[in-house]
């Protein structure tokens, strides 16, 4: 016995006396080196084994298991080759709790996961791989969505775990990489499989998640099955469960075990249940099993029931392993085309609607064809007759039936429910990604209380949350939340509802309402670390963040793996100016969590940038980004690294970057408007800057005047009349708005209004260094030379960056003859901002004026690489080509470019005369 067989046999005592009974209460099958199959001998031994799992697969929906509207040729040839077992069961309609089954041959109250996101499994839990990986396999899994990631744990034996989602994951979600196709997967695998040596046993998991809602078949399946996806998705599936199968390593291997094993079917709208999960019916349980082994039988239907937990027993009979005993399953490929009439009785459970909404648990047992459901109203199915479950015995033969039942009660009573549960908290990251997939991983500890719902009686609320879900993603916030209001009112101590409203009203920026639904949630599961980090942004919002860092701490005693309780820990001390102690949390995380993308962005902002290393951050941000292309925080701090690093155009290409992968981010369309507005960007910044105003959950002044700002720029000055009015509405006093108001005043001739309106700004705001700025701007076409110094030196005596007014002093000190003051503030507002084209084209002026003709030209070139059809640059340089330059040809050249580009240009007459004087003469 391995030392975690050990382990288990002494610490996994779970209160399930009763049922363990019956699982041990058939005397096992056991096999010498040679067992039979109806007759046939099979030798037991070393050989590879491939384990395929197809997730949310209804066997009905396979041709082998006579379904004959959706192709799936390879796995009808599989079954030709091998044994389909008729009625396989799943131990839950969820993928982490069957797979924790399928692999450690444990049922979920001895392995203890119970639901996707909030539990993983326990280190102590022995797995197929570990013990393979003992025997000198080697070991590979390829799987295919976020609930399977590592840090679930059922990586554990594997040398390569290969759960990465970014390669072509992005088919059914624009926001984040939740799942991958098929073929991604089969292209990992089989590389995996090339890499391998000729002689090398080997065990590799390869795991398919196509046939999961949204349902999106690519081409050519979409097309042959445009109005069944779900079926699109199973025949996509299958043409690349053959391609894995025709790889030359599977299809040399002599004794290569095969099986393809489904974790749970789809309801597909039986019993009102649109996917899985929430109910306990055989349209999620029932699921296909396939097993070939070399020498085996072949064409072999097995009619008898069985479960997940015969998976593994069955392999190391096969292999010649001694089966462990705590294992409740049995080997089901010796034994004949029946299992002994002593057959234990078969579990499964749901416990997703006790975990998500606090509804009632479901737990089934199978005896033979009888199938008991425990519930609030319980069922009994006799599934030989009606195997749609569709008349409850229990109310129709009260007699047998009814006896069955309580024998069937009796015992699962007898399991109590003190079991074993590994639990943890999501960071953001994660919970986005359970949820874009179908689910909510509300709780791992949730109040007792008596009369919880029964899941059948609330399935038209199950369907209403994931309406308002959708709602959520598709940032429709006060729709969401009136779908969530309507859900509580039917069901008020819906934890779910709670959270997801709580989240409804903190993109609304609604923060007292959401800290009372947080306390309400909290109130029903305090254990939920979860809910503490979400109290904890409600408190940071109201200016609480020492309250804020409190409740982090709480949530990281209930969870100390809790890694954004780490993150948002830090950034609150950063917050607080206590530096040292968030460098010290945020570096305490790393060592734990080196590579975590979202972790390693705020260190690299809150440490790095902020000591001045932007070097370091940048490049942290980078391979951050690289791991985790869809890491919106990622974007946003190295836009601002870049920034601070002088490379405005680097910071531009950053937020376009991001929103190629996050769309629909309106900090991300915030950032990159603002940052062209100062680089004087055309309309590409009003469509960022309007797609931030549509997508932000709470007023943005500052967007409203920037956009503003732009187009009072762009001479449409009632539009932005109207923003600087939205702003002033909202914030009578706000300096930025009334600073553009009088721009666009000063644009349509109201010069005094505009003079009046900056020096009440000034008055009311005497820091506002872009109100001195625009004061000096309106002087200098007043040509008060002496007010426009003075005005500018203001302005930069308050924000010396500002390269606006460098620009403007310069002009100030040019015209009061100060050539080398007025040269110095040129190039300082170069210095600030490169591409500043309008200090370049009065630096080349006043170069041109100095007779450094040379020095002129290049100037004007510059000028023209930012702005090519300038006409004032053109003009420049062909005066200085036709003069002291001495080169007619090119003085034509920008002669003509003039005319081109302002052909009313009051200099045009002489220009086309110019050009007939100084053609050229021909031969």
């Amino acid at each position: 016995m391995t030392l975690k067989r050990l382990l288990l046999a002494i610490t996994a005592v779970v209160a399930v006396a009763g049922l363990y009974s019956w699982w041990q209460g058939a005397e096992r099958q056991k096999t010498a080196e040679t067992t039979a199959w109806a007759g046939q001998e099979l030798e037991r031994g070393p050989r590879s084994v491939l384990v395929v799992t197809v997730d949310t697969t209804r066997a009905d929906r396979l041709q082998p298991y006579g379904a004959e509207n959706v192709a799936t040729p390879h796995l009808q040839e599989l079954a030709r080759q091998g044994v389909l077992f008729q009625h396989a069961y799943s131990v839950s309609p969820i993928t982490l709790v069957a797979h924790t089954s399928i692999f450690s041959g444990l049922y979920p109250p001895q392995h203890g996961v119970r639901n996707n996101g909030i539990h993983y499994v326990p280190e102590e839990i022995p797995t197929l791989a570990e013990e393979l990986a003992e025997e000198g396999y080697r070991t590979a899994a390829f799987v295919s969505a976020a609930v399977l990631e590592k840090r679930y744990g059922l990586d554990q034996g594997f040398e390569l775990y290969d759960d990465d989602l970014s390669q072509g994951g992005n088919r059914r979600s624009p926001r984040m990489v939740p799942d991958r196709p098929a073929g991604i997967t089969v292209d990992s695998a089989l590389g995996w499989l090339n890499g391998l040596g000729d002689e090398e046993p080997f065990f590799a998991w390869v795991h398919f998640y196509d046939p999961h809602a949204v349902y999106s078949p690519p081409p050519p399946f979409r097309d042959l099955y445009r109005e069944r996806l779900y079926d699109g998705e199973i025949a996509y599936m299958d043409q690349q469960i053959g391609r894995l199968l025709e790889h030359p390593r599977l299809r040399a291997d002599q004794d290569l075990v095969v099986t393809v094993l489904g974790d749970h079917g789809e309801s597909l709208g039986e019993h009102g249940e649109q996917t899985h999960a929430i109910l306990a019916y055989d349209s999620t349980l029932r699921i296909p099993w396939i097993l070939r082994t070399s020498g085996g039988p072949r064409g072999v239907t097995f009619n008898e029931p069985v479960s997940q937990v015969d998976l593994v027993p069955t392999l190391y009979d096969i292999l010649g392993l001694e089966i462990p005993d705590e294992l409740p399953g049995r080997s089901v490929w010796g034994v004949g085309k029946t299992l002994p009439r002593d057959r234990p009785v078969l579990y499964s459970e749901t416990y997703l609607p006790y975990y998500t909404y606090g509804w009632a648990k479901l737990k089934v047992l199978r005896k033979g064809f009888w199938k008991y459901i425990e519930a609030p109203t319980p069922e009994l199915y006799d599934l030989k007759r009606d195997p749609s479950e569709l008349s409850s015995q229990i109310e129709h033969s009260p007699g047998e039936a009814h006896d069955l039942a309580r024998d069937l009660r009796e015992l699962l009573e007898s399991m109590g429910d003190a079991e074993r549960e590994t639990s943890l908290a999501l960071d953001s990251e994660a919970a986005d990604k359970l949820r874009s997939l179908g689910y909510l991983a509300v709780s791992s500890q949730v109040s007792e209380q008596q009369d919880r719902p029964d899941p059948k009686d609330m399935v038209d609320l199950h369907v209403g949350l994931e309406r308002a879900r959708q709602l959520l993603r598709d940032r429709l916030f006060a729709q969401a939340e009136r779908q969530l209001r309507s859900v509580l009112q039917r069901d008020p101590n819906n934890l779910a509802a709670l959270v997801e409203l709580a989240t409804a009203y903190d993109h609304q920026g609604k923060v007292d309402e959401g800290v009372a639904v947080v306390e309400q949630a909290l109130a029903l599961d305090p254990n939920n670390p979860r809910l503490h980090l979400q109290l904890a942004g409600f408190e940071a919002q109201r200016g609480d963040r020492e309250q804020s860092v409190r409740l982090c701490e709480a949530a990281l005693e209930l969870d100390p793996r809790f890694i954004e309780a780490k993150i948002q820990k830090g950034i609150y001390l950063h917050q607080m100016r206590r530096f040292a102690e968030s460098r010290d949390a945020l570096r305490a995380a790393l060592e734990e969590h080196p590579e975590h993308p979202r972790l390693n962005a705020f260190y690299a902002r809150l440490v790095e940038a902020r000591t001045g290393r932007l070097e370091a951050a940048k490049k942290r941000l980078e391979e951050a980004l690289a791991r985790d292309p869809f890491l919106v925080a990622g974007y946003r701090i190295l836009g601002e690294v870049q920034n601070r690093l002088g490379d405005a155009q680097g910071a531009v290409d950053t937020y376009r970057a991001g929103l190629e992968h996050i769309p629909d981010d309106p900090d991300l369309h915030a950032r990159l408007g603002l940052l062209l507005a100062d680089l004087g960007g055309g309309t590409e910044t009003e469509r960022h800057l309007s797609e931030a105003i549509r997508l932000s959950p709470v007023f943005r002044a500052d967007l409203h005047a920037a956009r503003g700002g732009w187009l009072a720029e762009h001479g449409r000055l009632e539009e932005a009349q109207l923003e600087y009015e939205k702003v002033l509405e909202m914030e009578p006093d706000h300096p930025g708005a009334r600073n553009n108001r009088a721009v666009a005043y000063y644009q349509t001739g109201r010069q005094e209004e505009a003079i009046a309106e900056l020096e009440a700004v000034i008055a009311r705001f005497p820091e506002h260094a872009d109100s001195y700025n625009n004061l000096a701007a309106i002087a200098i076409h007043r040509r008060d030379w002496k007010t426009v110094e003075r005005r500018a030196r203001q302005a930069l005596d308050r924000d010396p960056t500002m390269a606006e007014a460098w620009n403007n002093l310069g002009v100030g000190l040019e015209e009061q003859n100060d050539a080398d003051g007025a040269e110095a503030a040129y190039r300082k507002a170069l210095e600030l901002t490169a591409e500043y084209w309008q200090a370049r084209f009065n630096l080349g002026v006043l170069l041109r004026k100095s007779r450094r003709h040379q020095e002129a030209e290049a100037s004007f070139q510059q000028v023209l690489e930012r702005v090519p059809t300038l006409s004032d640059a053109h003009l420049e340089l062909a005066d200085l080509y036709a003069g002291p330059l001495e080169d007619v040809a090119a003085a034509r050249v920008h002669w003509n470019a003039v005319l081109r580009s302002a052909p009313g240009h009051p200099r045009a007459e002489e220009l086309r005369r110019r050009l007939v004087d100084t053609a050229p003469v021909g031969p």
